[in-house]
């Protein structure tokens, strides 16, 4: 890290009294397969270097996606000049270190290992055995592979120096298939940093699985019904709800959690934790702020047990920061990784017998564009399938989805046991909601 002493000698020598750097690189590999020809192949590398200083007992923020001899000078004068042009409510205040960091190793250096050669073979096995699957299958819309690596360093005038470095690789594939005059388009992603866990012939069947069973669909009747979410859409609508227990809304009057810490936010059956610390491609030991990071319970059988706090909030509420500062851009905001719904004990199938009838919703469109932020109130477009009989039967499309997401919460009636973790970085079961708005025909 000894490339960044000449920011730390320079800051010093203008009078800039605490100076934080924040680096960051990234570096992607990605290629797309169309008919039997290989395309838009890119390999790429980002590089960006935010800066945060205290120069006259005020903050000072800059940034730069270049890197040269200029650089130093060019961060430390963006600094010195719009000082303390920052909003009143944000503290002059750069973290020392925390006393402990729990490090662990997630990168896998398997992933750049693999030969390119063996993920493009992967390509063509995947077009190849999707169009041959059934003759259903018209066209195979989209066949992709991505790779990417990431690396993060906060090193400050205390003398922090943090670093993390992760990685994982995704395969995405789309098709469209035909039956009479009915198209469906159909798609999946297998997202992971260990290239042995992927299955071609299992990646291939669930997409082909999903596209076919859409056949046939049709709306159902408008009214209430007992509904099962599938976890892509509890993922969504999970993603939605805790930007409500963000200390930073909570302040600014925007949060529908306002006042509810230590009451109930949700039903008994749902328990939501936070855990940046699991061993996984979003794990992370620090914050942007260079806090320690620790998992936590955020939601305890239904009962909201903590806000998400960074430094700034933190001092507000006279609390300690969660070590949840996250950026956006140059500032410093409120986030969260590695968000986990803890899991039920019963099968998906098991749901399906327990609702009896209702509607199982696979998916849904626009969640943050339809979501009323003020009410919690939403209406979304959705697809998805009848529940009869205790099974899933007939599908349904062109439908559409309401409810209020805190009341949601409170109506979860059962949580599956059928835990995956996405590539949003929400590790979710599907869930039973006692009753929601269903308008169709």
């Amino acid at each position: 890290m000894a490339k960044f002493d000449a920011y730390f000698a320079l800051a010093k020598e203008k009078g800039v009294e605490v100076l934080e750097l924040y680096y960051s690189r990234a570096k992607s590999l990605s290629f797309k397969l169309y008919n039997a020809q290989i395309e838009g192949y890119k390999l790429s590398e980002d590089i960006s270097l935010y800066a945060r200083g205290i120069y006259k007992g005020k903050i000072g923020y800059a940034s730069t996606e270049k890197m040269g001899k200029e650089t130093p000078a060019f961060l430390i004068n963006e600094i010195m000049t719009n000082a303390g042009t920052v909003t009143k409510d944000e503290l002059a205040i750069i973290f020392k270190g925390s006393e402990k960091y729990k490090k662990k190793k997630v990168y896998n250096p398997a992933i750049a290992e693999l030969s390119i050669d063996v993920k493009k073979k992967n390509l063509f096995e995947i077009e190849r055995k999707l169009k041959a699957a059934d003759k259903r299958i018209a066209q195979v819309d989209a066949c992709s592979y991505q790779e990417r690596e990431s690396e993060a360093m906060l090193l400050n005038s205390y003398g922090l120096q943090l670093k993390r470095k992760s990685n994982y690789y995704y395969y995405y594939a789309g098709v469209l298939a035909i039956q009479g005059e009915e198209r469906k388009s159909e798609g999946d992603v297998h997202f992971s940093n260990d290239p042995t866990t992927f299955n071609v012939d299992k990646f291939v069947n669930k997409i082909v699985g999903k596209a076919l069973i859409k056949f046939g669909g049709t709306q159902c009747a408008s009214k209430d019904y007992k509904t099962i979410l599938d976890k892509e859409v509890v993922a969504d609508l999970l993603s939605a709800y805790l930007d409500n227990a963000s200390a930073d809304e909570v302040q600014k009057k925007t949060s529908l959690m306002i006042g509810k810490l230590n009451q109930p936010v949700a039903s008994k059956k749902v328990t939501v934790m936070e855990m940046p610390l699991k061993k996984n491609a979003f794990f992370t030991y620090f914050d942007d702020e260079g806090v320690a990071t620790y998992n936590k319970t955020v939601v305890k059988k239904g009962v909201l047990q903590t806000y998400f706090h960074n430094l700034n909030t933190a001092h507000k509420d006279g609390v300690q920061t969660t070590g949840n500062g996250y950026r956006s851009g140059g500032k410093v905001g409120i986030g969260f990784q590695n968000i986990v719904l803890k899991a039920g004990r019963k099968s998906l199938d098991e749901l399906f017998a327990k609702i009896g009838e209702g509607v199982y919703i696979t998916e849904v469109m626009g969640v943050h564009a339809s979501l009323n932020p003020t009410s919690g109130n939403f209406s979304l477009q959705a697809n998805g399938f009848m529940i009869e009989n205790g099974k899933r039967s007939t599908p349904l499309t062109l439908i559409t989805v309401a409810g209020n997401l805190m009341d949601m919460f409170l109506n979860v009636k059962e949580v599956a046991s059928d835990n995956e973790l996405l590539s949003s970085g929400y590790d979710v079961p599907s869930l039973f909601i006692k009753k929601l708005t269903v308008s169709g025909k």
